[in-house]
């Protein structure tokens, strides 16, 4: 294992705030959060009645890229507390199987590998 200097401790701290971090993203980006902004522009009455429609349409067109960054940091999150698993466990050839599922779960939302071989329980 000479190639791999990994601190486990470490890894797992930075885990737990990316976890943290995402979390508060998808609460940001929740519906009743967009349904609050909504709600806001009332008091325009006919001065910002397109502003809802035009922010639907604007999250519809992000919709995609929005998906593609929470499937990266979710497939990164399991990639590296996996690899960090196998590097414990000793299973050199494990840790590059890991980051490589994780960078295809990234790009395909995907997840079926972890879910079938992660080593998280």
């Amino acid at each position: 294992m000479s190639r791999w200097r990994i601190d486990p401790a470490g890894v797992q701290r930075v885990i737990d705030v990316v976890s943290e971090d995402n979390a508060d993203m998808h609460d940001a980006l929740g519906e009743e959060q967009l349904a609050a902004c909504y709600s806001g522009l009332d008091w325009g009455s006919s001065f910002t009645s397109m502003v809802p429609e035009a922010l639907n349409r604007l999250m519809e067109d992000q919709q995609t890229n929005l998906t593609t960054i929470m499937n990266g940091i979710d497939a990164a999150r399991l990639g590296v507390a996996n690899a960090t698993t196998a590097y414990n466990n000793g299973q050199e050839e494990m840790i590059g199987v890991f980051q490589s599922k994780a960078a295809s779960a990234a790009d395909d939302g995907d997840f079926s590998y972890f879910d079938q071989h992660g080593l998280l329980g």
